[in-house]
């Protein structure tokens, strides 16, 4: 009987701490029910260890070496040759934590502005806005109180924008100067010197990016990967050659699904804003670093692999091959390197395709010597090929799965777990107890109002609706029916900017419209639309969305939104307390878009949540350890200048670059870079 009443005494205790823990939580401002629902703590984001890093089934048809085809993506991924200017690299970009950390010379106007025309049934009509309205515009130093760059009608409250003071105004990554002899169209230009262009849109992070189903916030880098562009099945003109026989050329169409990343790769390289010149394509890019094996055609010097940058002797990819200290990799070319990972049949011929004016593709054994036509060497005319794939299988290695997250859910992966709960394990491993709440307030998904539902758009593991495995387990793939709007699943609209300032998904390119849901119903949508036949009541809300993106590593990678809106976490979980920015939501055709709710998120909740989002640092992404080590890059910060002019001392009609080095690391990392305005990342002591 004692031994009863003992038992008895201690479970009473126990429920006695546990309610009054909770109701310590309830009052201090965090809404949790406890025990939390069934259905939240199933849906509990778990270890990204445990889920399948996604690829193409079919990549052992073209990749012969798996170790030389990663070092091969390496090396392109971090050469600064591979840029028109010999400066810009995929890295420049892409240095810390996978995203750009840079505040000078890092915005861009409004430059992807739409209007509805004035007469009905016409195409929407680009309107460019090419006036700065943050900070002082071009070449810019960025600082604290430019944030957020949105400024609403009445502080704390979604609705109308200021006309004032808001911006419309985009913080993202400087990409080469515009390489012509005339003062720059786009406006990246003051008194008659261009400056570095500057994207429009602000920079993902590539580590997890091989999760996605698409690339860029608009989703236009496809999923399958067609050997040659971007653009994937929409275009049905891609085609490589292939040599089954050395003596005989075969022009042939590829598809190698779950490769988006190979898509995204092959953008940048021939993007004006990015990383080339005019005019330039796919063709000259493998006519510029697959130099060795023209054996017909004028030989030019060999381009070593990274020869201006150091590689790191313990570097966990290129370590063996390292010249350290002299840089560059032992490989004496690039081609040398594709003819060790690659297939020959996508290489060894010695034909050559001759490409017409009017792009007809004919193989012949010789140069004819025609200005009106070129010659390629298979090896070049199928680099696109090899620099997509090999890119890919580097990106592919760059996952965070070491968070303190990670480690907390690899210890209580049942989501029957009572140590799940923060009222019960008040001291958890790994991540401290306000960051567990935070996860509980994160994964919210009772609909409602005034709910927080984060987990609704940054789903499971990966954190991001927008994933290759949420697609394949939706019914209906990459189109979803939501409360209404008929949508590309794992984009949205959540009112950060009004919806003509960037159409994002729902907009148009060269080929037609980037949404599925756009390319599936071209005209109006259908009446209902998902498995339980839900009615379509609001029409197509695909214009003004964009990608969900993963939170992993999110406290590295700021600023934050498609246009690098918010400076800080905090930010960004006020604009969520408030529904957003703007509201109502339309479509520029007048669809009401269906908004955020508004969880007017107390102090406690948002400090909660942002300990969530800090628990997951990979804190290899920090120190920059294995597999996140890279070799020696050098980027540029902006331009020199003297109070108002920029210094132009070669007379070249570009701005002179302030150039920021950034050492080769290898596979035990270094000290952490600057973040977003810190260090020679931030202003400048007088």
């Amino acid at each position: 009987m004692k031994l009863m009443s003992s038992i008895r005494y201690v479970m009473l205790l126990t429920a006695a701490v546990l309610l009054w823990t909770a109701t310590v939580h309830v009052q201090s401002g965090i809404r949790l029910t406890n025990p939390r629902p069934q259905t939240d703590l199933e849906n509990l984001p778990g270890d990204l260890r445990a889920t399948p890093v996604p690829g193409p089934g079919n990549l052992n048809e073209f990749v012969k070496d798996p170790a030389t085809a990663l070092a091969l993506g390496k090396a392109l991924f971090w050469d600064m040759q591979v840029g028109s200017d010999g400066i810009q690299a995929c890295a420049s970009c892409h240095f810390r934590a996978g995203a750009d950390p840079r505040s000078k010379n890092q915005l861009s106007p409004g430059l992807l502005q739409m209007k509805k025309p004035d007469e009905p049934n016409l195409d929407l009509v680009s309107v460019p806005d090419f006036t700065f309205k943050t900070s002082s515009g071009i070449n810019a130093q960025l600082v604290e109180t430019d944030f957020p760059l949105t400024e609403l009608a009445i502080p704390g409250t979604r609705g109308a924008l200021n006309s004032v003071t808001d911006s419309n105004d985009v913080v993202s990554s400087q990409g080469v100067h515009h390489l012509m002899d005339q003062t720059d169209p786009q406006g990246f230009s003051l008194n008659g010197i261009n400056t570095r262009r500057v994207e429009p849109r602000n920079t993902p992070t590539v580590i997890n990016a091989v999760f996605n189903h698409r690339q860029f916030w608009d989703g236009r880098a496809h999923n399958v990967f067609n050997g040659v562009n971007h653009l994937g099945t929409r275009d049905p003109h891609a085609t490589l050659f292939v040599a089954n026989d050395p003596r005989v050329l075969e022009e042939v169409a590829v598809a190698i699904p779950n490769s988006s990343l190979a898509s995204q790769a092959v953008a940048p390289i021939v993007s004006t804003m990015e990383m080339a010149a005019p005019g330039r394509t796919g063709l000259d890019v493998g006519r510029d670093l697959a130099r060795t094996s023209r054996k017909i055609l004028k030989k030019i010097p060999n381009l070593r692999p990274l020869a201006g940058q150091q590689v790191h002797p313990e570097d966990s990819v290129l370590g063996l091959l390292s010249r350290w200290p002299q840089p560059g990799i032992t490989p004496r070319s690039y081609d040398e390197m594709v003819r060790r990972a690659f297939h020959q049949r996508w290489w060894r011929s010695n034909l050559l395709i001759r490409v017409a004016e009017d792009g007809t593709r004919t193989p012949v054994d010789r140069e004819d010597n025609d200005p009106s036509t070129e010659e390629y060497t298979l090896i070049q005319y199928n680099f696109s090929l090899f620099f997509g794939l090999a890119i890919q299988m580097y990106e592919a290695t760059l996952v965070s799965d070491d968070t303190p997250w990670d480690r907390f859910r690899r210890e209580h992966p049942d989501w029957r777990d009572p140590n799940l709960s923060p009222w019960v394990n008040t001291n958890p491993n790994h991540i401290s107890q306000q960051a567990l709440f935070g996860a509980h307030l994160f994964n919210d998904r009772s609909r409602g109002a005034s709910n927080i539902r984060c987990s609704n758009c940054h789903e499971s593991a990966e954190l991001t609706d927008a994933s290759v495995g949420r697609i394949a387990k939706a019914a209906f793939g990459p189109i979803r029916n939501r409360d209404g709007n008929l949508i590309d699943k794992g984009f949205n609209n959540i009112g950060v900017r009004p919806t003509g300032d960037d159409l994002g998904v729902g907009g148009r390119d060269g080929v037609g419209e980037l949404s599925f849901t756009r390319q599936l119903f071209p005209g109006a949508p259908p009446p209902t639309y998902d498995v339980n036949d839900a009615p379509v009541t609001k029409g197509i809300g695909v214009q003004g969305a964009f990608k969900i993106p993963s939170l992993r590593n999110v406290a590295l990678t700021a600023p934050y939104f498609h246009n690098g809106d918010a400076r800080t976490l905090r930010e960004v979980m006020e604009f969520y307390s408030r529904g957003g920015n703007v509201w109502p939501i339309h479509t520029l055709e007048g669809v009401l878009v269906e908004p955020l709710g508004v969880p007017n998120l107390s102090e406690p909740e948002k400090d909660a949540l942002v300990a969530f989002m800090e628990a997951l640092t990979d804190e290899r992404v920090r120190y920059r350890r294995a597999p996140f080590d890279h070799p020696q890059l050098f980027v540029p910060n902006g331009h020199v200048e003297d109070g108002t002019s920029l210094a132009d001392l070669n007379r070249d009609g570009r701005a002179d670059d302030l150039m920021v080095e950034i050492p080769a690391v290898g596979a035990k990392g270094g000290a952490p870079l600057p973040g977003f305005l810190e260090g020679v990342f931030g202003p400048r002591s007088p």
